[in-house]
């Protein structure tokens, strides 16, 4: 310090002028000691020799000035930075780091504008010509770079005689003149032009470049439909000296995946059970998702809802994403934690049917038995049998009970092949009401129906199924599902003594082929498809094929669509206003049974009506449009419309049901509904006025009522 002191001062102008003085003193003592010739060369040798000195600390400040010029203009080469190190001092980062106050009698700006050098004052927080620490000095450095709009700064520093000066040498940005931009796959390229649009021709910012690779950040949350961001960092790549921004994207990338697997509870014992599940029966489900370059969050999603849908062996799983050790940043590792759940029971029960209670207490009741297994061989193969009776009161006073069986096994992956494909394999015997195809009406207004009656005494007939199913069904592209089912099926018609009924109270028949039995082979192509906004859609065909002469053949097609759309969504309200639009239709060709029409009315078809009491048809048509109306989170409103039509079709049905008890074949109700959402259980009461004037009301456990 003290040699820098003392160069500082032999080349300043006052000890110029002090060291002429002692020259022309020792002159003038040289003149009385007779010795003035000696020293007058000695002295002049001197005078000399400070005034080079000093003509060479004015040629050293004019290099300064041009090499601040070729600085200015060749910032980034190396040998400029070895000038900038020499003309402001040295880098503060090399400075002692012991926490001593220095200090700074100065803050220059080399570099910037005078709009850039004003935006640095004003975030300056140190002022001149007081003491502060290294670390003062370099979090100051930090903040001018935080500004974003310089490639880089450095902050240097040299002695002075009145202390510290501190220059901070900033570069800036280029002006923007073109964008590329590497590995950003789950972002479209039109969001990250219009994102940078605005920046073209100004100079780069590396704070709104943060703040776009922030905004794909939250597009890649909403759209992608996984609960954080697949983007995981950003780097700019080459030289902008060109005036192009080339970025690179850091995408997460998946290395592999790992199943853990916690075995159930038992819950006498509280002990833990063996492990069953098989690690090969659960990785197919993932292995679209080991391996990727790109994690897609819409992939993932998809793969999570599989699993969980097709396998009920296990709890809600967890997914995590953890980093591979060893890998670098992106690289990472798919981790499914499941908890197996009870595999396998037997449940068995009564109670009191409604429907019963109605015609005597011991009708009313009903019981059930059902076995169940979801893990078979520790593959996730699915088995169940289930029964239930409910004894009803015969016409003669006889007591009649008709149980309805199902019995299924359920392989949710068949030989985990790439079609996904799965299979189920059923048998079911059920009798159901024939009210909503023969029902009689209780009014001229054709609104309700009574019993069908085949003799004096009987208060109803039923129909009984015995059908065995073979059902294959697998995933389609972009949301569809395709499913081919073969059936077999025998179907007769029982009146309440568990007879045989051939003929209804008009003396219609009530078989196509007037026999004790319908008998069907028939095949089912099915696809559904399921989008964005609640968007469904339904198609199905169904073929019956007459093996024998006596069995039935015909075609059935029937359609169904619905989709929602937001209207409003004010602050006020837990969610959007939203208009629903379903529809549904269909047509048969060919043989046609009574009880296989299409049965137009009630709480799944045209609210306001009792099931089947505005027509029985070969085709039919059934359109609603809803107003919902959010109300608190979980219960909504809903203002409906709704139509149904058999488009004149009920007199080709076999024996006119429909024209022979006065359905009217059309009819419209509108009304109201709430909505209530009870730990994920849907709750809907509808309250609806048909076009003739009669109220009714409709209890059903479904969000929608198609």
């Amino acid at each position: 310090m003290a040699s820098r002191q003392e160069e500082s001062s032999r080349a300043s102008p006052m000890h110029f002028v002090r060291s002429m003085f002692n020259v022309r003193l020792s002159a003038a003592k040289a003149r009385r000691s007779g010795a003035l010739a000696s020293v007058s060369t000695s002295q002049t040798r001197e005078l000399k020799s400070v005034r080079g000195k000093n003509r060479r600390t004015t040629r050293n400040v004019g290099d300064i000035a041009r090499k601040e010029d070729e600085r200015r203009t060749n910032a980034r080469t190396s040998a400029d930075d070895n000038d900038r190190d020499v003309d402001h001092g040295r880098d503060i980062s090399t400075f002692d780091k012991e926490d001593k106050p220095m200090l700074i009698c100065a803050f220059d700006v080399v570099g910037a504008t005078a709009a850039q050098e004003a935006m640095i004052r004003e975030a300056m927080t140190l002022k001149p010509n007081y003491s502060y620490r290294v670390r003062e000095v370099v979090a100051e450095n930090e903040s001018i770079m935080n500004l974003g709009i310089f490639k880089s700064v450095r902050c240097l520093a040299k002695d002075s005689r009145d202390g510290l000066r501190v220059t901070f040498e900033v570069v800036p940005y280029e002006i923007m003149r073109g964008l590329e931009f590497y590995g950003l796959d789950s972002v479209p390229a039109k969001l990250i032009e219009d994102t940078f649009k605005p920046q073209m021709g100004k100079p780069m910012n590396s704070k709104e470049i943060v703040g776009a690779l922030e905004n794909f950040k939250a597009y890649n949350v909403n759209t992608r439909r996984f609960g954080e961001a697949t983007i995981e960092g950003m780097r700019m790549i080459d030289d902008t000296s060109d005036g192009i921004l080339r970025l690179e994207f850091i995408e997460t990338s998946v290395d592999g995946v790992t199943i853990e697997i916690d075995p159930s509870v038992d819950p006498k014992t509280g002990k833990e059970n063996k492990v069953v599940s098989k690690v090969s029966s659960i990785m197919p489900y993932f292995e679209g998702i080991a391996h990727t370059k790109c994690l897609n969050g819409d992939r993932l999603r998809e793969a999570v809802d599989r699993f969980r849908a097709q396998n009920p062996r296990f709890g809600e799983p967890r997914i995590n994403l953890l980093p591979t050790p060893g890998k670098p940043l992106g690289h990472r590792t798919f981790v499914v934690q499941l908890k197996e759940k009870a595999m396998r029971g037997i449940t068995c029960g009564g109670g009191m049917s409604a429907r019963g209670l109605s015609e005597g207490i011991f009708s009313g009741l009903a019981g059930h038995f059902s076995a169940f297994h979801t893990n078979l061989f520790g593959t996730g193969k699915m088995s169940n049998f289930s029964i239930e009776a409910t004894p009803r009161k015969g016409g003669r006073g006889l007591t009649v009970v008709r149980p309805h069986v199902n019995l299924s096994f359920s392989d949710p992956w068949v030989g985990f092949g790439p079609a996904r494909t799965s299979r189920t394999l059923s048998f079911r015997s059920d009798s159901n009401s024939m009210r909503a195809t023969h029902g009689v009406p209780s009014n001229a207004e054709g609104d309700g129906t009574q019993p069908d009656i085949t003799a004096p005494g009987l208060s109803d007939i039923s129909l009984q199924k015995h059908a065995a199913c073979i059902e294959h069904s697998r995933p389609l592209l972009n949301g569809w599902t395709g499913t081919f089912a073969v059936d077999f099926k025998s179907t007769s018609v029982l009146d309440n003594d568990g007879q045989h009924s051939l003929l209804d109270a008009y003396g219609a028949p009530v078989t196509f082929s007037g026999l004790k039995y319908d008998t069907a082979f028939a095949s089912q192509l099915r696809f559904t498809y399921s989008g964005a906004n609640s968007a469904h859609l339904m198609l199905s065909a169904e073929q019956a094929l007459p093996v024998q002469p006596q069995w039935l053949k015909y075609t059935r097609v029937v359609a169904k669509a619905k989709r929602s759309f937001d209207l409003l969504n004010l602050k006020q309200l837990p969610g959007p206003m939203q208009l629903v639009l379903s529809s549904k239709g269909g047509s048969v060709f060919g043989d046609l049974p009574p009880y296989e029409a299409f049965a137009i009315g009630g709480t799944s078809s045209v609210r306001g009506y009792n099931d089947g009491s505005i027509g029985t048809g070969r085709k039919y048509v059934v359109g609603s449009a809803e107003y919902r109306l959010p109300i608190r989170p979980g219960i909504t409103g809903a203002l409906f419309f709704d139509y149904g039509s058999d488009l004149h079709s009920g007199s080709s049905v076999l024996g006119d049901p429909a024209g022979t008890r006065g359905k009217p074949g059309s009819g419209f109700a509108y009304g109201g509904a709430a909505l209530f959402e009870t730990g994920g259980l849907p709750i809907r009461f509808d309250y609806a006025m048909n076009h003739q004037g009669n109220a009714r009301f409709h209890f059903s456990l479904a969000r929608d009522f198609i």
